[in-house]
């Protein structure tokens, strides 16, 4: 059975965002068996720039209702597929238990490699070997994997926007709908203490839309050149 790689490299940054999803607090062991109650999966496309294709990754949580410790390694299958996750992330949101990894990557071997959309299966094996299966589906608008990131809104019905803002050194420090004051890019950096940058999230059904980097420093040469131009005006 062919082998994707798992979950290499994947940004700490993301999982920071991912995470802002859920109230992260860890559980204490037992000797529950392993039982998996749903699954949470966003096929992440990420533009980099104005004028690529979206770049994919997937993030996989599955909800436990036995203690998420005993979850020691986890399989998710489609077709033929099979990725193997190790050393999962598990975590508390609420009353809630999870377990997962943000950074699966698609199968190798084609010119653009993406993942199969729709139907697919998880396998979580616990400290003891017992197993239990869960079941989750990749479902978007197929146009956005060949779409760049100045289309996808008018792709996406009822689109569920957040902006990400972040530090120089990749820390989040905003995430969430933008404020009503937050008219243009130099509102947002004036109203978040040390932000670089930002990148407009959007939601809709299985995808989690990752719009291209918007810099601090670019805005504000972009101000000083219009300035300077008004001045030999």
């Amino acid at each position: 059975m062919n082998k994707p790689p798992p979950a290499a490299n994947f940004k700490p940054s993301l999982f920071v965002l991912l995470a802002a999803f859920f109230a992260v607090s860890l559980y204490s062991c037992s000797e529950d068996p392993v039982a998996a109650a749903s699954v949470q999966a966003h096929l992440i496309l990420d533009w980099e720039d104005d004028q690529s294709l979206p770049v994919e990754r997937l993030s996989v949580f599955i909800e436990t209702s036995s203690n998420v410790r005993r979850v020691e390694s986890f399989l998710v299958k489609s077709g033929d597929y099979t990725w193997n996750v190790d050393s999962p992330i598990a975590f508390q949101s609420g009353d809630r238990q999870w377990v997962g990894w943000p950074h699966l990557e698609p199968p190798p071997g084609a010119a653009r490699p993406l993942f199969p959309l729709g139907n697919y299966q998880v396998e979580c094996v616990d400290a003891a070997g017992k197993k239990d299966t869960a079941t989750f589906s990749i479902v978007i608008n197929a146009a956005l994997l060949d779409a760049q990131a100045v289309q996808v809104e008018n792709l996406i019905s009822a689109p569920q926007k957040r902006i990400a803002v972040y530090s120089d050194s990749n820390e989040l420090l905003y995430f969430d709908t933008a404020k009503n004051n937050w008219i243009g890019d130099t509102a947002i950096f004036s109203s978040v203490k040390d932000s670089s940058y930002y990148r407009t999230s959007i939601a809709a059904g299985s995808a989690l839309c990752f719009l291209p980097k918007k810099f601090k420093e670019a805005k504000e040469q972009e101000t000083k050149d219009g300035e300077q131009s008004d001045g030999l005006e």
